[in-house]
């Protein structure tokens, strides 16, 4: 099964947008994938009508053994968030032991609350690759390359993938944002995607209503972008 952990300093980037719909774009008869969403703010498992579901990825880390839930969406399942994983404390390592009691599943996405709680920390140091969400403001390089050094200090050949969210490619900040993570490649050794997912309404109303916009808008401009998004996953993640 291989592990990617969607993750990002800063708050708003759609890791847990992300999660949800690539998540569904990479479920197809011949694939199936794991959800599990450690933020306690419970976005990902209020995407898709889960919330309050159990057993919680909580649930799964600490007893060490668990089932998730079945989404919506055919071959997709959930470990659902759980408010107490702002207070986990563990000495140990919890996803290694319980992601190997898990059989079957070919991807598991872990949507990583935006701080450096043991849970998100312990899913980038265990995960196969990284996923980092970002928005092509002025600011793109800060978070992301204290994100990327906080890795490399640890994992230093850990792939890592770098996706633009929320794309406004008519205005000239988002141009340069662009310049700044094309310049950074080298320096900060990530592989930024080609696909990008832009600003569309289709994507909010999806998460209102509680589907995947590929579910919900199937021929939206970002239920588009994600289906393109999971084909380069495919491409690049082998």
């Amino acid at each position: 099964m291989l592990k990617v952990a969607i993750f990002n300093f800063k708050g708003g980037t759609a890791k847990s947008t992300t999660a949800l719909s690539l998540g569904a774009c990479l479920a197809t008869s011949k694939r199936k994938v794991l959800l599990l969403d450690l933020d306690g703010q419970r976005t990902l498992s209020f995407g898709l009508g889960l919330d309050g579901i159990q057993p919680t990825a909580l649930d799964l880390l600490i007893k060490g053994k668990a089932s998730p839930t079945e989404t919506s969406v055919k071959n997709l399942w959930l470990f659902p968030g759980d408010l107490d994983l702002f207070d986990l404390k563990a000495d140990a390592d919890l996803f290694t032991p319980a992601l190997s009691s898990l059989n079957g599943f070919d991807v598991c996405l872990m949507d990583c609350s935006p701080g450096l709680g043991v849970a998100s920390v312990q899913a980038m140091l265990t995960s196969d690759r990284l996923l980092i969400p970002v928005l092509c403001e002025p600011a793109v390089l800060k978070g992301l390359s204290e994100a990327v050094q906080l890795v490399r200090e640890e994992r230093p050949g850990v792939p890592i993938d770098v996706l633009r969210c929320r794309y406004k490619p008519r205005l000239v900040v988002t141009k340069e944002a662009d310049e700044l993570l094309a310049e950074a490649v080298p320096e900060l050794d990530y592989h930024l995607l080609k696909t990008k997912i832009p600003e569309n309404v289709a994507v909010a109303e999806a998460y209102a209503h509680q589907q995947p916009v590929t579910v919900y808008s199937s021929k939206s401009a970002g239920a588009k972008a994600y289906r393109a998004l999971a084909r380069e996953c495919v491409e690049v993640w082998k």
